[in-house]
């Protein structure tokens, strides 16, 4: 394990592209994609800063309401055999 992974996430501050790709395990440069061509794949985000920055507790309330979402199945549907 790398010295990022045994850090603790800091809660008394906003958090950066890399404090959230730690939390919701990405690469940060999936973060810092994401936050800017789809927003709505993450937590939502602090508004008016020039940087992107998460609160924690927002972010763990968005967490916990969208880990029981049921994953979308991309790709052609199956064709079901009936059998008589």
């Amino acid at each position: 394990m790398g010295k990022e992974s045994s850090k603790a996430l800091p809660t008394d501050r906003l958090w950066t592209c890399r404090d959230l790709a730690h939390y919701l395990n990405y690469q940060e440069a999936t973060v810092q994609k994401l936050s800017s061509t789809a927003p709505e794949r993450l937590p939502p985000r602090v508004a008016k800063l020039g940087r992107p920055r998460w609160h924690p507790e927002i972010v763990y309330k968005w967490v916990i309401e969208n880990s029981n979402l049921s994953r979308q199945r991309l790709g052609r549907p199956r064709q079901v055999r009936q059998f008589q």
